[in-house]
């Protein structure tokens, strides 16, 4: 078979939130409290399932326009709030560092994609010694549309000057898988976020593992589902 080299990976784009880090039920509790502060009964599985949907598109999606328009803002600002108590209590999920590691060793550029507030990214860095880890991550302030929108994947690929061509995408959430795809990437995904490997490959996803452990283990497989 002739190689076509325009099928060979370089990059690896990779979520943090329900991907590396032990956090969407930490993040949809906040949002239940936020959305409780100011009078709103906003039920914890709908919320859940627009997990790795940006705060800003996430009110309404869960709450309705009507709530958007007349407390959008505060309950974001309240969820900043509600989320700094639990953040100290979220984990790396088992194998997120040696997977990052196991990318690089793969010959990946490896760009962290998140869109948390800086102070929240802070702790996740940190965990993951992402200086030394990586090379380039992102933040909110990156981007000026959240997922599903691409803008925040294009802004990582631009951190360490690559395009589209030859990235993969690393994800837990159907939006990843759509942010990825607008953006003509392939997304491998894991099921840990808590979105179901039926609906990650419904929505695209060139394949679908438990955990960083489990994708770290077929790393390989996993590679080349990506190229196609």
């Amino acid at each position: 078979m002739t190689h076509d080299p325009s099928r060979d990976l370089r990059t690896a784009v990779v979520d943090i939130d329900g991907t590396l880090l032990d956090s969407n039920y930490q993040l949809s509790i906040a949002w239940a409290r936020a959305f409780a502060h100011h009078g709103h009964t906003v039920p914890l599985w709908r919320i859940h399932r627009h997990m790795g949907m940006g705060g800003d598109r996430l009110v309404a999606a869960v709450a309705g326009d009507e709530v958007e328009e007349r407390d959008g803002d505060a309950v974001r600002d309240r969820w900043e709030k509600e989320y700094d108590e639990l953040l100290g209590g979220t984990r790396l999920f088992d194998g997120a560092c040696e997977l990052l590691d196991g990318l690089r060793e793969s010959g990946l550029t490896v760009v962290l994609a998140s869109s948390s507030i800086p102070r929240h990214a802070e702790h996740a860095l940190q965990l993951l010694d992402a200086e030394h880890r990586v090379d380039a991550w992102t933040t909110s302030e990156d981007a000026e549309e959240s997922k599903p929108d691409p803008d925040l994947v294009q802004e990582a690929l631009a951190k360490v000057g690559q395009d589209a061509a030859g990235a993969v995408m690393l994800g837990d959430a159907v939006w990843d898988v759509e942010a990825a795809a607008r953006s003509g990437i392939p997304t491998v995904t894991l099921l840990c976020g808590g979105f179901g490997r039926d609906e990650l490959l419904e929505a695209g996803a060139a394949a679908a593992y438990d955990d960083p452990r489990d994708l770290l283990g077929r790393l390989d497989v996993a590679l080349d589902r990506a190229r196609g």
